[in-house]
């Protein structure tokens, strides 16, 4: 299980926005901050929109927003945008994508863990996220 600089971008960035109220923001303003190249995050937009994680609207005003409450978009919903649905499968110790054998040695040790990182991934929510952003810089700013 390996997550792409796309899943981990797109992580950040959906953060921030739940964290700054959900939107609507342009994606120019989202960059701003130099964490993620502007081009870059504007690739990641269209697959989320897709996946009506993200809605965006063109126009004075529009830009991009979260499609839905961020407590009802998980880490697993957007990993799984961003790498396919098999990503949160494969196992990490084999050279190819392999999603899993009964006679695999590894198996035993291997599946339990990565349930619970499953579990963990799937429970997590933009929201829960961003609660945390919202408090610590409170705590900063207080």
């Amino acid at each position: 299980m390996r997550f792409s600089l796309s899943s981990k971008y797109a992580i950040l960035t959906l953060v921030r926005l739940a964290a700054a109220g959900g939107g609507p923001v342009t994606v120019r303003d989202l960059a701003s901050d130099g964490s993620i190249p502007e081009p870059y995050l504007a690739k990641l937009v269209p697959p989320l929109v897709r996946a009506e994680i993200l809605s965006s609207a063109r126009g004075r005003g529009g830009g991009i927003s979260l499609a839905r409450p961020a407590e009802e978009i998980s880490l697993a919903d957007i990993i799984r945008v961003m790498e396919g649905s098999a990503a949160l499968q494969e196992c990490p110790f084999e050279p190819e994508p392999c999603p899993g054998r009964p006679d695999c040695p590894l198996s035993p040790v291997w599946d339990p863990l990565r349930d619970k990182v499953v579990r963990f991934l799937e429970q997590t929510t933009l929201g829960s996220l961003a609660a945390r952003v919202t408090r610590r810089s409170t705590r900063r700013s207080g």
